[in-house]
């Protein structure tokens, strides 16, 4: 794993930190002296480690900062303490420091807290973190520990992104699925109604497409299925997103679009289905027409969009009723 830290604190806490950690100077490391400049440096670029001055007051406001602004698991945030020895204080105050500093330091968001006491050779000399391999060995543990914990978040979160991509794809023809329509959808609606924007949605039907599959076998027509989303695929604009409904069944949902557009749009589906043939090889070429219903977004329609894939759907079946290779539109209901 490529690592990157960003150290954050004085200047002298980070420059002491980089000589006493082996390992550290072959990460990518960024400092920042203040909380500000290091916020302005995760705006950029967003390190696997975060160590933290815990002696800077404002690094606690900062620490909150990361995990509300950023994926709390993508960054692995470690507070080191190199506050003044304690050789005044009893075992059990040492003890007691310690629980308040790691409670407080898991508190904002912190994900291990560690003390490195400074030792000072005399009053005019710079506090030096103590040269103790076993607090070396200790910060060493904690950084493979938390690159390791990344890694694997990052991971898991790549298959996760797969598996749902996975999920809501058509394996035939590529495009979204029906159950990736029933995720968009509401969103869409919802966006819809906040920015009072219009929204269409059409169904197309191939027509007598059980005809090509007994005729020419299932493997043509899957050729035609995947045809059909490749030529939806490549004349659709940014704002109109493709889905395969089911069967011969395609949903194009219509963003910012008004019913008359909507019904231009599905026009220019229906000529580009009925103008070009689907070539299946040097032997086979299939003249097939589709079948097209168009409905916009109303009022009363409800938030999942039923009722409007409701009312495409019975506009598609009076497409099919009255001859097919049509388009039909309606803003209301058809069947009133």
């Amino acid at each position: 794993m490529d690592a990157s830290i960003l150290i954050v604190g004085e200047a002298s806490f980070s420059n002491q930190l980089l000589k006493r950690v082996r390992g550290l100077s072959a990460m990518t490391v960024w400092s920042a002296d203040s909380a500000d400049v290091a916020l302005a440096s995760l705006e950029k670029h967003l390190p696997e480690l975060v160590v933290l001055q815990a002696t800077a007051s404002e690094n606690w406001t900062l620490c909150k900062s990361i995990r509300q602004q950023w994926h709390p698991l993508w960054v692995y945030c470690i507070w080191l303490d190199h506050g003044s020895d304690t050789a005044d204080l009893t075992p059990h105050q040492v003890l007691q420091r310690q629980a308040q500093r790691t409670s407080k330091a898991m508190e904002v968001g912190g994900d291990t807290y560690l003390w490195w006491p400074v030792q000072q050779a005399s009053p005019r000399a710079s506090p030096q973190l103590q040269e103790d391999p076993g607090l070396g060995r200790i910060m060493q543990a904690h950084i493979r520990a938390g690159l390791q914990r990344v890694q694997a978040y990052r991971d898991l979160s790549q298959t996760n992104d797969l598996l749902s991509a996975i999920a809501l794809s058509d394996a035939l023809t590529e495009l979204g699925n029906r159950r990736a329509l029933d995720w968009e959808l509401p969103r869409e609606i919802q966006s819809t109604r906040k920015l009072e924007q219009p929204l269409s949605l059409l169904i197309l039907d191939i027509d007598f497409f059980k005809s090509v599959n007994d005729r020419h076998g299932h493997l043509v027509g899957d050729q035609v299925l995947q045809m059909v989303a490749e030529r939806l695929r490549h004349n659709m604009r940014f704002y109109e997103t493709p889905f395969r409904y089911g069967g011969e069944e395609f949903v194009i949902l219509l963003k910012n679009t008004s019913l008359e557009e909507g019904e231009r749009v599905g026009e220019r589906l229906r000529q580009l289905m009925d103008n070009n043939p689907f070539v299946i090889d040097a032997e086979l070429d299939l003249s097939l027409t589709v079948s097209i219903g168009v409905a916009t977004l109303q009022p009363n329609d409800d938030e999942a969009g039923m009722t409007l894939l409701g009312r495409a759907d019975r506009n598609l079946l009076k497409a099919k009723a009255t001859g097919r290779n049509r388009v039909v539109v309606s803003s209301v209901d058809p069947s009133v």
